[in-house]
């Protein structure tokens, strides 16, 4: 019975000062919730793959949260290195998702619910994303104390918008750094070799860049909290 009431007691204490992991981790469960229903109301899976998007985006959250809780794991230079380049790889798809939007009015269900299911989605990883960019940039900060944390974050606000680019619409994935690296260095390449020729894909990314920028200082305060 004592066990049962402070359970009960801690279950209150995080509803009364709801942690922004909790939100989000119930948020999540909203967005699949809403899967489930398209599924069941609409017999296809058409959307499953937000499911997929958003375990992509999970990844370099998780990995974050685990480099936090191994700091001394963290001190050794290779598994910095190792962790921070794999995180590099996958941070891209935290907002990839929002691009799915495209999808809008692929037919099936009524567009409100439509636009709610992906919108959920896009924001769950968009802030997967944040909160990982924020505990790397803490990290690098702690790691690297000469350097304004802003030289870590702008950049890898940039560099998520070209690889949601790359991803969108050249259709390659994280994985295809090791799987398919010749194909993805030579149309990277084309992409600075002639900067005219694929200023959409320039436009975009600058777009993006800044757009991931200007939300990011909002997130930083929630992390605060």
């Amino acid at each position: 019975m004592k066990l049962f009431k402070r359970r009960l007691a801690a279950i209150g204490s995080i509803l009364e000062k709801p942690q922004v992991h909790h939100i989000l981790y119930a948020s999540i469960i909203f967005s699949l919730a809403l899967i489930l229903f398209r599924i069941y109301y609409t017999g296809s899976m058409l959307r499953a793959s937000l499911v997929w998007n958003l375990f992509l985006a999970y990844i370099p959250f998780a990995l974050t949260r685990w480099m936090e809780k191994h700091p001394a794991d963290m001190q050794q230079r290779l598994n910095w290195y190792a962790c921070f380049i794999v995180w590099l790889l996958f941070i891209p798809n935290a907002p990839y998702i929002i691009t799915d939007l495209f999808h809008l009015f692929d037919g099936g269900v009524p567009v409100w619910f439509e636009l709610f299911l992906i919108s959920s989605f896009a924001f769950n990883g968009m802030m997967l994303g944040y909160l990982s960019i924020r505990s790397m940039e803490k990290m690098w900060s702690s790691r690297y104390s000469r350097w304004p944390a802003w030289l870590f974050s702008i950049p890898v606000m940039f560099l998520c918008s070209m690889g949601v680019y790359i991803g969108r619409y050249l259709r390659y994935n994280s994985w295809d750094v090791v799987k398919d690296p010749m194909t993805l260095s030579k149309d990277m390449i084309a992409l600075f070799i002639h900067p005219w020729e694929n200023r959409h894909a320039w436009a975009f990314t600058i777009c993006m860049g800044v757009f991931l920028s200007l939300i990011y200082p909002l997130v930083k305060q929630l992390r605060r909290a």
